[in-house]
């Protein structure tokens, strides 16, 4: 009977290690980014070298109200017309990685005006309204359906979300500022990098679009499949780069469940289709970066005016 227990307790003992080790797996895979309340940024301190402005835009559900913030350099040149902009999804999260040395470096250079779209929320990210407000509906039916990703959470609704910006967020903006119609800049990240690339194929808008890190694996790779089946008009005055950190190791598999082993050969696919349909495309790699970390540093090699 001992040999007997000590053969099941080890049996055992065994099959929990290995729940445990997969359940650990499970988690790292799909481990979120870090998700505490934000402390004032910017905007709300106040700056030397922008104004803020704030505002809310509601919609037709309660629970979801997306907060704008403007930001317009302080010293404007006489002579100057009009302004190169940047529009910044995942608005939250954006300005908190903007600081006065940030802006002042943007200043000693061609200012742009900042437009972070974000959500009423003091959290970096508001997950389950960005996978449904930056991902493309389904190819065959044409509308939002459950995240492939999280059942829990919706997703597809890109096109309804561009509206909201084309419609309602862009006016207001250049009711307060006049806009260079040749600069009007778009980046997002992740499933924001998808939004981007998707609002490349609508072609309204925008003149270049930064897609960091996007994630083109997702839902058994929805946006490549678009993408290779676009015809695009012959348009040079669109500019995109592709933006991809090469920290592709195990370790960086779990950290994030956007992890795509083969994303530096996706983007460059994209590139080859882009370039060949005459839309002027870069792809830029940040060595020794994973998925997440590329956020903040490509958010701010483009508010630099370094890549365009």
């Amino acid at each position: 009977m001992t040999h007997l227990y000590r053969k099941t307790f080890t049996t055992l003992l065994s099959r929990i290690f290995g729940l445990l080790l997969v359940l650990g797996v499970s988690l790292s895979i799909y481990a979120k980014p870090e998700m505490k309340p934000l402390p004032a940024n910017i905007a709300e301190i106040g700056s030397a070298y922008y104004s803020f402005t704030v505002k809310e835009f509601a919609t037709k559900d309660p629970n979801k109200t997306y907060s704008v913030w403007l930001g317009i350099p302080k010293t404007r040149q006489k002579m100057q017309n009009a302004y190169a902009s940047v529009f910044m999804l995942d608005g939250n999260s954006a300005m908190s990685h903007l600081n006065e040395d940030v802006l002042k470096s943007l200043l000693e250079n061609d200012a742009p005006v900042l437009v972070a779209i974000g959500y009423k929320t003091n959290l970096p990210f508001a997950t389950a309204f960005r996978s449904v407000d930056y991902t493309p509906a389904d190819l065959l039916t044409g509308k939002p359906a459950q995240d492939p990703r999280n059942p829990e959470r919706m997703s597809g609704g890109s096109a309804d979300f561009r509206n909201v910006i084309l419609s309602d967020i862009a006016p207001w903006v250049e009711q307060n500022v006049k806009l260079d119609a040749q600069k009007r800049a778009l980046w997002g990240h992740s499933y924001g990098g998808l939004f981007v690339l998707d609002s490349l194929i609508d072609g309204r808008y925008f003149s270049y679009f930064f897609a960091a890190s996007p994630s083109l694996s997702w839902a058994d790779e929805r946006m490549m499949k678009k993408i290779r089946a676009v015809k695009f008009v012959k348009e040079p005055q669109k500019h995109v780069l592709l933006m991809e950190g090469d920290l592709l190791t195990h370790t960086g598999a779990q950290q994030s469940a956007n992890f795509d082993a083969n994303g530096i050969n996706r983007n460059r696919e994209i590139l080859s289709i882009f370039n060949q349909q005459g839309v002027e495309a870069k792809f830029l790699i940040y060595p020794n970066l994973k998925h997440g970390e590329v956020f903040k540093a490509s958010l701010l090699d483009v508010l630099s005016n370094k890549l365009y």
